[in-house]
């Protein structure tokens, strides 16, 4: 018997990884990279669903399904609306039950 997870929304997904990004940011950036989100966000700021990378064993040290999680990135795009400065990535479990998640943040 097999059990089918319920995939999280990209929007909920997002809504979450921002959630989270405002509640930790300030104890896991620089002030200088805190200063300079706030200041730009509103006009280059994103919050961007990706899809989910095979590579975050060696990020956290442990192994995972990507179809088991959402990736979330949080950062500032340039004039080509590229984001070129990403101030975290999120790593979201689907399991509404046992909702884990994992953040790899600017250094």
């Amino acid at each position: 018997m097999t059990t089918d997870i319920q995939k999280l929304d990209p929007d909920a997904a997002i809504d979450l990884a921002y959630d989270i990004f405002l509640e930790m940011a300030g104890e896991n950036l620089d002030p200088a990279d805190i200063m300079l989100f706030n200041l730009q966000f509103e006009d280059r700021g994103v919050v961007e669903f990706v899809e989910t990378a095979d590579d975050w064993e060696q990020e956290i040290g442990v192994l995972i399904d990507p179809d088991a999680f959402a990736e979330v990135w949080v950062g500032l795009v340039n004039e080509k609306d590229e984001m070129d400065d990403v101030f975290a990535k999120f790593l979201i479990s689907h399991r509404e039950e046992d909702r884990e998640f994992h953040v790899i943040w600017k250094k």
